[in-house]
């Protein structure tokens, strides 16, 4: 959880009881940047909403400027919250001062001249906003997002290698997919994620396949491995030699 991110979203106003659930949930999950990664279902499961509802809040928290979100193939979809580019309706349109010259006397024609005048905010209030907007651009080009069950550190040096680093991020996602099928499958994703990073390879090998192993029983590979390395190959854009 972020606390920068969670004290930004509490004191806002200006939105539904289920639209301000639902963004105090995606607060509490997300980094200090904005960002996190979870299902409806698991909004749903944390708010006591439905999966209606919830698709509805978030919608709502797109269209008001708080909310970004950029579809995975695959898996869950990856959310950004944006608290500085919060325009609640009540202060985009500003109305309460025209009923005010209302209950008097039909107003003297000099008095008309101030009603242009008291709209005036309301563009500069636009262009502030759309200051901003830049900034949150930049922000709002997202590295990979790398699931809380891998090792980032162990992620990241296995992607220091120069070839890996043009890896393109559908290319990651299918390298996240084979690490989080063998989790599954109960192989130690954690370690073959950490000997590639150590070891510098440019494919992920399951621990009782990889090329070491090959050579501590005499040189022999398991016919596997060959299998394993051209997908590597494939995902990297790389030579497997």
């Amino acid at each position: 959880m972020s606390t920068i991110i969670m004290s930004a979203c509490w004191p806002m106003q200006g939105m539904s009881a289920a639209q301000k659930a639902v963004l105090i949930s995606l607060a509490d999950q997300a980094n200090d940047d904005g960002y996190c990664w979870p299902s409806v279902k698991t909004i749903t499961m944390r708010t006591c909403l439905s999966a209606r509802a919830v698709q509805g809040a978030i919608r709502w928290l797109e269209s008001s400027g708080i909310l970004r979100s950029s579809e995975r193939r695959g898996t869950s979809t990856v959310y950004q919250l944006t608290p500085a580019a919060y325009a609640p309706p009540q202060q985009m349109h500003p109305a309460p001062a025209a009923p005010r010259g209302a209950p008097a006397a039909p107003p003297p024609p000099q008095e008309l001249h101030p009603t242009p005048a008291a709209a005036a905010p309301k563009p500069s209030m636009n262009h502030q906003l759309n200051r901003k907007e830049p900034e949150d651009k930049r922000v709002a080009a997202p590295t990979f997002a790398v699931p809380d069950w891998i090792n980032r550190a162990h992620w990241d040096a296995w992607h220091s290698c120069a070839k890996r680093k043009k890896a393109t991020d559908a290319q990651k996602q299918m390298a996240v997919d084979k690490l989080d099928a063998w989790r599954h499958e109960g192989v130690d994703h954690a370690a073959a994620l950490e000997n590639a990073a150590i070891a510098g390879w440019q494919g992920l090998f399951k621990p009782d396949m990889a090329p070491e192993a090959g050579r501590r029983s005499g040189g022999r590979q398991p016919a596997n491995t060959y299998k394993h390395a051209g997908a590597a190959a494939a995902i990297f854009d790389g030579v497997w030699e």
